[in-house]
C-alpha cells in the first residue's frame, strides 16, 4: 500500500475523526510542489480549498511531468477525499533565480483541526534548484534556507495556530533549516514537529549549532532503504527507515514508500549499498575544505548554465546541442579549477576503497577459522 492506497482507504475520515499522522505529512510534502500560480494568492489569506485548488490546476492545464513524483496524480486524489478537500491553502511563494542559484516554493495548509503544515518543496528541474542543493554541502546558509525561515516569521504574524514543517528532499531540508532559524517565540512556542521525507542534512556549523540542537528533538526524518538523497550531510535527528515497491535512487520517489493503515512500513534499517554511500560521502566531504567544494560546484554549474539552458529538461531535449555547448564550455575552465576538480574525485575513490578496507577489515576480525573448519563438509 502506497499513499494513494491509504487515500483511497483512509481518506473518508476527517482530522477531527482521525489525528494527523506521518502518512498526511508526505502527502502535503507531495502537494507543495504544485505549481499554483494564478491560483493560490502570496498573502497570508486562506480562501481557496484543496478541492477549489485542484479543479483550476486542472482547468488551466498546468504540466508537471517533468517531476519524477508529478503532484498531479496525488492532488486529484486528496481533493477527491474527506480528509483533504476542505484543507484551505494560502500563502503561496515561488521564486527562482539561476543568479542568485536559489530554488524556493512553499505553500501553508489549514487543516481545520486548529493547526496548519507548512510544506517546502523539493527540487525542480531548474539548474538553479541543484546548483543550490550541491551549494548546501559548503554553505553556512542558502538563500533558499534563510528564505524559509523568513517566511516562517511572516506567517508567524498572520496565524496564531500550532505548525507543523516539513518538505520533501531538499524541502525536508528547508524546513529543518527554517524551524530551527526562525525568531525563537515561533521555533519554541508555536512549532509541534518538522518532518524532513529523505531531505539532505546540514554542514557541520548548522548541525552543532544552538538553533538546530532546540529543535532536534521534534525532528522526524525518514528515509528509504536505499536512500542516497537523506544521507548526505550531518543531523542528529530521530530517523525511520522505510520500505519502498522501487529499487535505488528511484526511492527517492515518494509514491513508491509503503504504507501500513496510518504509519510507513518500517524497515529493518538502510541497505548495504546505501551505508556504503552514506560512509564514503561522509569522509569525502571532510576531506574537502569549503573553497575547494565551492571550486568544484561552481565549475560544474558554470559549464551547464553557459550552455544557454536554465533546465535538466531543455538539456534532455535537444542533448547534443546543449552537450556541444556545455563542452566547449569545459574548456575554457582555469587549470587550477582542473586540479581542484581532479583533486576532488581521487579524494571520492579514496574514500570509498577507505570504506571497503575498513569493511573488510571488520569482516576479517569476527571471523573465526575454527568455527568455520568445524562447518566444513565430511
Amino acid at each position: 500500500m502506497n499513499i494513494m492506497d491509504y487515500l483511497e482507504m483512509r481518506g473518508d475520515l476527517t482530522f477531527a475523526e482521525r489525528p494527523f499522522n506521518e502518512v498526511d505529512n508526505l502527502i502535503f510534502a507531495g502537494l507543495a510542489y504544485l505549481d499554483m500560480k494564478d491560483i493560490v494568492s502570496e498573502r497570508f489569506e486562506f480562501t481557496v480549498s484543496l478541492r477549489t485548488l485542484c479543479k483550476k490546476y486542472l482547468e488551466l492545464g498546468y504540466d508537471q511531468s517533468f517531476l519524477i513524483n508529478d503532484p498531479k496524480a496525488l492532488l486529484r486524489k486528496a481533493a477527491s477525499c474527506r480528509r483533504f478537500a476542505r484543507v484551505r491553502v494560502g500563502a503561496y511563494l515561488k521564486y527562482v533565480s539561476q543568479d542568485k542559484e536559489v530554488q524556493f516554493s512553499c505553500a501553508t495548509f489549514l487543516l481545520g483541526d486548529g493547526t496548519a503544515y507548512v510544506g517546502f518543496s523539493g527540487t525542480d528541474d531548474t539548474l538553479a534548484g541543484w546548483h543550490e542543493d550541491f551549494n548546501i554541502s559548503y554553505m553556512n546558509s542558502t538563500p533558499g534556507q534563510s528564505e524559509a525561515a523568513a517566511y516562517l516569521d511572516r506567517l508567524g504574524e498572520y496565524t496564531a495556530c500550532p505548525l507543523r514543517i516539513g518538505g520533501h528532499s531538499k524541502g525536508g531540508n528547508f524546513a529543518e533549516y527554517g524551524a530551527a532559524f526562525c525568531h525563537p517565540r515561533l521555533r519554541d512556542g508555536r512549532v509541534i514537529e518538522v518532518y524532513s521525507n529523505d531531505g539532505p542534512g546540514f554542514n557541520r556549523a548548522i548541525a552543532e549549532s544552538e538553533e538546530y540542537a532546540a529543535i532536534i528533538g521534534r525532528v522526524r526524518k525518514f528515509l528509504p532503504e536505499s536512500s542516497l538523497v537523506g544521507i548526505l550531510l550531518s543531523g542528529k535527528v530521530n530517523t525511520k527507515v522505510i520500505r519502498s515497491s522501487a529499487k535505488g535512487i528511484n526511492q527517492h520517489n515518494f509514491y513508491t514508500w509503503r504504507v501500513r493503515r496510518d504509519r510507513f512500513y518500517e524497515a529493518e534499517g538502510l541497505s548495504p549499498t546505501s551505508v556504503f554511500m552514506d560512509e564514503t560521502s561522509r569522509r569525502w566531504l571532510v576531506s574537502l575544505d569549503d573553497e575547494q567544494k565551492k571550486a568544484v560546484v561552481s565549475a560544474v554549474f558554470d559549464s551547464l548554465q553557459a550552455s544557454g539552458a536554465t533546465t535538466l529538461t531543455e538539456i534532455n531535449a535537444n542533448k547534443w546541442l546543449y552537450y556541444n555547448a556545455i563542452l566547449k564550455a569545459v574548456t575554457k575552465i582555469a587549470p587550477e579549477v582542473y586540479g581542484e576538480i581532479f583533486s576532488s574525485l581521487l579524494k571520492l575513490a579514496g574514500a570509498g576503497r577507505d570504506v571497503l578496507w575498513d569493511e573488510a577489515k571488520k569482516t576479517f576480525e569476527r571471523f573465526d577459522p575454527n568455527k568455520a573448519k568445524a562447518e566444513l563438509p565430511g
